[in-house]
C-alpha cells in the first residue's frame, strides 16, 4: 500500500522484501505532533497511540528509518527478533 500510495516516490523498492517490522520503522509517521489526550491517558510512554487491548504493542525503532533505494533486498531476517545488521 505504501508503494502504491506513492510514499516511496521515485525510489526503487521491492515490497516483497519487507517484513512486518520494516513497515513501522519507516520514517513515514508524524512523531512531532503531540498525541491526543486519550492516547497519553491510555499509555503515556508510547510515541504512538494505542487505545485498546490487553497487551501493549511494542514497536522498537518506530518511524526511524528513512527510505532508500533497494531497501532490505540483501538483508537476512533473524526470526523472531527481526534484527538486521547495521548495513541493512
Amino acid at each position: 500500500m505504501y508503494k502504491a500510495g506513492g510514499l516511496f516516490g521515485d525510489l526503487d523498492v521491492n515490497a516483497t522484501e519487507f517484513a512486518t517490522r520494516d513497515i513501522y520503522i519507516l520514517d513515514f509517521f508524524d512523531t512531532t505532533t503531540p498525541l491526543p489526550e486519550q492516547c497519553v491517558a491510555a499509555d503515556p510512554t508510547l510515541p504512538y497511540c494505542q487505545l485498546l487491548g490487553n497487551y501493549r504493542v511494542y514497536m522498537p525503532d518506530y518511524s526511524t528509518v528513512t527510505p532508500y533505494e533497494h531497501m532490505f533486498e540483501t538483508c537476512e531476517i533473524n526470526f523472531p527478533t527481526y534484527e538486521r545488521s547495521a548495513s541493512c
